[in-house]
């Protein structure tokens, strides 16, 4: 077993982690840009990674909740969609001597907008597709500080009409760091 496998974390493991985001662009159809700050965190479990020829280990999301409140519509609410769709994350060895890591976090998600444009009760909207977070340049997991980035922007749709797009999420410079 090379070094940085004995550092990977180990399987059964669950991991919390705060989050947060600042100044997220936030496109809202029929508003323009709402610019977001989001706090919140999320949980994982650490899940043995089969893939032949593979240094590393999956990570499966088990909780997930971030939140910003906004003048113009109130507490926005990014909360775990349906765990048995999303690929379970991965946690890749990329070099050794120091350790490099790999992480891409796979996200499906629902939005919950709580004073939508034009009034009514709470919008809830669902991601039309899965999101990837990743940061290419961990020296140590879990992470202390370190920046994800989403890999591309997210439309969020009803979830009885998904090609309905409502609002998309722009960028998410996602700053995490595990809760010991």
């Amino acid at each position: 077993m090379s070094f940085a496998q004995q550092n990977l974390p180990p399987i059964g493991l669950e991991i919390p982690c705060s989050c947060y985001a600042v100044d997220v662009p936030f496109r809202v159809n029929v508003l323009g840009i709402v610019t977001l700050d989001f706090r919140g965190g999320w949980k994982v479990r650490v899940e043995a990674n089969r893939a032949a020829g593979v240094s590393g280990v999956k990570l499966k999301m088990i909780g997930l909740e971030w939140w910003a409140d906004s003048p113009v519509l109130g507490r926005v609410t990014i909360s775990q969609a349906d765990t048995d769709v999303t690929p379970l994350s991965l946690l890749e060895v990329v070099s050794g001597n120091p350790d490099k890591y790999r992480n891409t976090m796979f996200l499906d998600f629902t939005v919950t907008i709580e004073r939508p444009p034009g009034g009514g009760p709470p919008l809830e909207l669902s991601s039309t597709k899965t999101a990837r977070l990743l940061n290419d340049n961990l020296f140590y997991y879990p992470p202390q500080g370190n920046v994800y980035q989403l890999q591309e922007p997210v439309d969020l749709a009803p979830a009885s009409a998904l090609s309905q797009v409502v609002a998309t999420l722009l960028q998410l410079p996602l700053t995490v760091s595990h809760n010991p």
